[in-house]
């Protein structure tokens, strides 16, 4: 029996797909990200002085609430610590005197568990606010604030929602639009297309493997650089992505349906 090559099959569906309102048609926004292979981060909060062993460089500060210089760190130049109360600490990262990163860290009352709530600012048109949730994996020394200690995370959300996603499908083609100013309108048929509000990204080609999945390569200078698969459930009320960076490093992630 002789098979339909992918392609004819793609072309197929495209009426089919764009002559009533698309299943991706919509607002999507992702659920939360459980990490597989947490790694253990560590905090030593004694003595006035605040150290992260952990982070990419390590570094120490005084934990006064003023700004102290951090070296070799690429986002923040200097860094605040403050003491808020028994469980709450927070800190102010800048960058050329600029407020780049807010975030208030607050250890639960039994101690098992943090949260981390980070507003970044200048990574989008809008600010970008992340809320980790941690699990304790080791206590700190007798007598150091709660937040000292080894952490895990456990779950991380985009709480104020800028990575909600619109898509529309139409004319044999997919519109994609979010709140961090990201766009592109492009054929499903793998025609390469304009990318805009990326600095990473600066095109985009779109293929239509059947009627619940859709492909987008991402490009940087005519190189595909990222291949992602969103692939619809049979409700059509969740969206799965899965992000492939050409590296071997994988992400997957599920979405659902706002409006």
């Amino acid at each position: 029996m002789q098979t339909t090559h992918p392609m004819l099959a793609g072309l197929l569906l495209l009426p089919a797909l764009c002559s009533a309102q698309s299943a991706f048609d919509g607002t999507w926004r992702p659920d939360p990200q459980r990490p597989t292979h947490p790694k253990t981060e560590v905090a030593i909060l004694a003595n006035g002085e605040y150290a992260c062993p952990t982070c990419i460089p390590p570094y120490t500060a005084k934990a006064d609430g003023h700004d102290q210089p951090l070296h070799g760190n690429p986002y923040y130049d200097t860094i605040s610590i403050a003491i808020v109360d028994d469980h709450t600490i927070a800190k102010t990262g800048k960058k050329d005197g600029r407020v780049v990163a807010d975030t208030k860290v607050t250890v639960s009352a039994d101690g098992a568990t943090k949260t981390e709530v980070q507003t970044i600012m200048g990574m989008a048109p809008v600010a970008v606010e992340l809320t980790s949730k941690f699990s304790r994996i080791s206590t700190g020394k007798p007598g150091s604030h709660p937040v000292s200690g080894g952490w895990q995370m456990t779950e991380m959300d985009v709480s104020n929602h800028v990575e909600d996603t619109s898509f529309k499908v139409s004319g044999g083609g997919l519109a994609m639009i979010d709140r961090m100013g990201r766009s592109f309108t492009a054929k499903l048929d793998g025609t390469p297309a304009p990318y805009k509000g990326s600095d990473e990204i600066d095109g985009v080609s779109v293929k239509l493997i059947d009627d619940r999945t859709i492909e987008e390569s991402d490009l940087n200078d005519g190189k595909v650089v990222r291949i992602s698969r969103w692939a619809l459930s049979p409700d059509g009320l969740t969206l799965h992505a899965r992000f492939d960076d050409l590296h071997g490093h994988i992400q997957e992630q599920d979405g659902h349906k706002v409006k």
